[in-house]
């Protein structure tokens, strides 16, 4: 057998999923060195890209609180909708773990705890790669003396990010001043901090403050909050409006929405307007998200259609794009006349497919462009209003 050269080798198997990638490690000391390089799991990670993957969270029905996440192929979800989990072998996490985001692979995860003695707080953020079955623990510190946190534990607020310029990866820690006398009044000041993972420094630093409190999540307050795409965070803001306990029905203009971004290599702020064509304050929430590569905005018409546009040039007002427009009753979901609140979780590729996720029902829905037909996903115990974007990989943490 003739030789092949080392790099015609990686090139190869750079288009093997983690699984059997784990596997090779084993066949020689050469083949472990050759997968665990950088510039191989880089490459690695940008082939994977194009097979997305969605991640329900999966609660256990006898445990109280325990869940793990789920990664699935789109792939696989448009071929059999329904499907079994072998929950034998998810990673388990336990009640006090919020989930904050996913960024090449990589699912970041926090847990406060309150010390009665000491009147302080500890939030600790961990790292998880469900493809290698690799967890970091505790990685990330923030200890807040502040005996308000007694009375409002969760005041931090955590998002999750890659600096592209640095190769960093970056978690952002913010929370609103509050009044004593009235929790629900805020001052209209943020404290923003910065934790770089690995960088030898292992320290938090603080930042400007955020020129725009960001939404509460549309669902739950511990979901997502920000939007991570190229070396930037994004969250939807109301301009103006300094409470953090706030009333959707006291938003009366669309003017009033704003998309923040924060950029990690600068750790700077810049503000983009929303599509020209959004003209009327929604009956629900809207919500950004990250679909294609591209940022996305949706939100309802009238309480009967729901709308999804794609800001396709990242930054430039002018290249919003209507993508489509759906007629909600052409849905078919079994639920209640006042759930009428969906939370978009997916675009696939082909542009023919969307997958909803339904907050009240926990369910996924297939929907098809061209026949105008939809399909529940049918997976138990699987909850879709908490499903992310994922993509499998071999990166780890620094």
């Amino acid at each position: 057998m003739g030789y092949i050269p080392e790099e015609l080798i990686a090139e190869i198997l750079q288009y093997l999923d983690v699984k059997t990638i784990l596997r090779l490690k084993c066949v020689s000391k050469s083949w472990n060195t050759l997968l665990s390089n950088p510039t191989f799991v880089e490459k690695h990670l940008n082939k994977s890209s194009q097979n997305p993957h969605l991640t329900p969270k999966y609660t256990y029905p006898n445990l109280y609180g325990a869940f793990s996440l789920v990664p699935f192929p789109v792939r696989s979800l448009l071929e059999n909708p329904s499907i079994t989990i072998q929950n034998d072998t998810l990673h388990k996490w336990g009640p006090p773990f919020k989930v904050v985001g996913s960024c090449n692979g990589l699912i970041c995860l926090f847990s406060g705890y309150y010390h009665n003695e000491t009147q302080h707080r500890d939030y600790r953020c961990s790292f998880w790669n469900p493809s290698t079955r690799t967890t970091y623990q505790d990685l990330v510190v923030l200890t807040h003396d502040d005996i308000d946190d007694y009375v409002n534990p969760h005041s931090w607020k955590f998002m999750f990010g890659y600096d592209d310029s640095t190769r960093t990866y970056k978690v952002v820690a913010y929370r609103i001043d509050f009044e004593r006398e009235n929790v629900r009044q805020v001052t209209g000041e943020s404290e923003v901090k910065v934790f770089s993972v690995g960088d030898g420094d292992n320290c938090w630093r603080t930042i400007q403050s955020f020129p725009v409190i960001p939404f509460d999540p549309k669902f739950d307050r511990y979901s997502r909050v920000s939007n991570h795409l190229n070396g930037t965070i994004n969250w939807l803001a109301i301009n103006n409006y300094f409470y953090s306990f706030y009333e959707y029905e006291s938003i009366t203009r669309v003017e009033q929405f704003v998309i923040v971004s924060l950029d990690l290599s600068t750790e700077t702020y810049k503000q983009y307007l929303l599509p020209q064509g959004f003209d009327e304050v929604p009956f629900v929430q809207p919500d950004l998200s990250v679909l294609m590569g591209c940022l996305c905005f949706s939100h309802d018409s009238k309480n009967m259609e729901f709308v999804l546009w794609q800001m396709k040039e990242y930054g430039v007002q002018e290249s919003w794009t209507r993508l489509f427009k759906i007629s909600i009753h052409n849905l078919r979901m079994h639920y209640p006349v006042y759930a009428y609140a969906f939370e978009f979780v997916c675009l696939y590729v082909n542009g023919e497919t969307v997958i909803f996720a339904d907050a009240y029902g926990k369910k996924a829905v297939l929907y098809n462009l061209r026949d105008q037909r939809g399909e529940i996903i049918k997976i138990s115990n699987a909850d879709f209003s908490y499903a992310m974007n994922y993509v499998e990989s071999l990166v780890s943490v620094p």
